[in-house]
């Protein structure tokens, strides 16, 4: 008996789907905008999506980039370079090449979520309400 009431059951949740489709698609014939307008919202989030992946990649851009003119400012200061003569070669601002000079220090595996806390950068899957 408690298959016919699932049958049952489960014919009117066709029955109700059914009726549910042809309400929506009577109301997008009566306003033909609001199919437009769903496709623009659809389009914006996917939209917010990509740029915040790409986001994330041009950060872990810097960051590389940063490691590398680090490495290469200690092979400088291993030449005994003056922070003066580096600045003259690379074009930095001294409180720059000073800031790289800490990068190398900074690499360990926790640095990544204290800069996130200290920029207040969300992580790059994180949603906003």
């Amino acid at each position: 008996m408690g298959s016919k009431a699932n049958q049952a059951q489960a014919v009117r949740d066709r029955a109700r789907d059914a009726r549910l489709k042809a309400a929506r698609e009577r109301r997008l014939r009566l306003d033909p905008d609001q199919l437009a307008r769903e496709r623009r919202i659809d389009e914006a989030s996917v939209d917010v999506e990509v740029a915040w992946e790409d986001r994330a990649q041009a950060e872990q851009a810097i960051k590389d980039a940063e490691v590398a003119a680090a490495a290469a400012i200690k092979r400088l200061l291993a030449e005994k370079l003056a922070v003066k003569e580096i600045v003259q070669l690379t074009g930095l601002d001294q409180a720059t090449i000073r800031r790289l000079r800490q990068v190398d220090a900074d690499t360990g595996d926790d640095s990544s979520a204290s800069e996130d806390t200290a920029t207040g950068a969300e992580p790059a899957g994180s949603q906003v309400a």
